[in-house]
């Protein structure tokens, strides 16, 4: 039987009517807001986008467990009829408050930083085609009136973007530019785009008219600080150098003057720690740390699936990322490409603390940064409250307290 106070793991999370401060509570522990994954796709043999409903439930109550308590469950690109069964059979999830929302990595990526998701399955946004199973499942997403879809990952120089980024706006969903191969002059292209496309709905909003644009939030004007955020950043897009800077300096820019935020994954694989670190010192509101996990996380090493992908835990073949042991990263199956994230977010908290981020920078990054994601009734995150180790100030190995405030 559930005390007062206590979380209910088969719900996903726990409720809370007000932000959460990080304090000591007492000797050893720390309380803090509950952690939010607004880059998931799944968890301990779970892959959100293929599994039946009582695994997904299954997952997210070991992720509650662990301290993560609002969850947004992120599809891989697949073909449309799996990725639209996809959503109707999770859309209800969201609905009943489990899921914090959905997520669609795809379908129109570039296919030359497409990563682990299958070429085949990609889409043209210029294709007339695409762009009404588009329509479809962005309506597929809205359940009793509320949009359950709250982001979706697009390469942004596409032919034919800014129809993705018109049909987006027009239901609620954040645009996410990544898995890109965009150039600086195309990147900032889009970012006007958007831009425009922002003003625009905030003026709509303004005379209580939806628009031709449609909005970029929902209905509740607290939702006004939704921000786009950039598809981990640095991953699975064209690289940075100093006379053809690619996107990754306009990206930057954009999220210093509050226009995007942008996410890292912290596990010690896709990004430097020492560049996760100095980011979040230059950016400490706008960087969203995510696990970007998948089945094979947290999962005995074997092979699992990331939507139609095959994908291996436990790297057994030795196979080494950019010269360096991926040490158990998920890979591809058979090939040296980094599939997922290979810690869940409790584990990227510990390695920013780790790696000597301050407390409460780290702990926005996984909480309050990444929740502008949702909208506002969508984000209580409850509560929280882990061990501590009394001589290094680290948060201690095993599960925290979850709770209700």
């Amino acid at each position: 039987m559930r005390t007062p106070g206590s979380s209910d793991p088969g719900r996903g999370h726990v409720r809370s009517d007000r932000p959460v401060q990080s304090g000591r509570s007492a000797p050893d522990r720390l309380r803090t807001s509950g952690l939010v994954d607004q880059h998931c796709h799944g968890y301990a043999g779970v892959d959100f986008a293929t599994a039946p409903v009582p695994a997904v439930r299954d997952a997210v109550r070991e992720l509650t467990l662990n301290g993560v308590t609002r969850v947004v469950a992120s599809l891989p690109t697949m073909p449309r009829g799996e990725t639209l069964a996809a959503v109707r059979r999770l859309a209800p999830l969201v609905r009943e408050d489990l899921l914090a929302g959905l997520h669609l990595e795809g379908p129109f990526l570039a296919t030359s930083r497409c990563g682990a998701h299958r070429t085949e399955d990609l889409q043209d946004p210029a294709d007339a085609e695409a762009q009404r199973w588009l329509g479809e499942t962005l309506q597929a997403g809205r359940v009793g009136g509320d949009q359950t879809i709250v982001a979706m990952t697009y390469a942004p120089e596409l032919p034919g973007a800014e129809h993705v980024e018109a049909a987006l706006a027009a239901h609620g969903v954040l645009p996410s530019p990544g898995h890109t191969d965009a150039t600086a002059a195309q990147l900032g292209h889009a970012l006007d785009r958007l831009a425009q496309w922002t003003v625009q709905t905030d003026r709509t909003e303004a005379r209580g008219n939806r628009g031709q644009m449609g909005r970029m939030g929902s209905d509740d004007p607290k939702d006004s600080d939704r921000t786009p955020a950039v598809t981990h950043l640095f991953n699975a897009m064209r690289g940075f150098h100093h006379r053809e800077p690619g996107p990754v300096p306009q990206l930057l820019r954009a999220a210093a003057a509050g226009r995007l935020r942008v996410e890292l994954i912290a596990d010690g694989h896709h990004v430097d720690r020492g560049v996760v670190a100095d980011l979040l010192e230059l950016l400490p509101a706008a960087v969203c740390v995510v696990s970007d996990a998948s089945a094979a996380t947290g999962a005995p090493a074997g092979t699992y699936t990331l939507g139609g992908a095959r994908i291996e835990a436990g790297n057994a073949a030795g196979l080494e990322i950019g010269g360096t042991a991926s040490d158990g990263a998920p890979l591809l199956t058979g090939t040296a490409i980094l599939a997922s994230g290979s810690v869940q977010l409790d584990g990227a908290l510990r390695n920013l603390l780790h790696w000597g981020v301050p407390l409460p920078v780290a702990l926005a990054s996984v909480s309050t940064t990444p929740a502008r994601t949702l909208p506002v009734h969508r984000r209580n995150p409850g509560w929280v409250e882990w061990l501590t180790d009394p001589e290094t100030g680290q948060i201690a190995p095993g599960r925290p307290t979850v709770g209700a405030s």
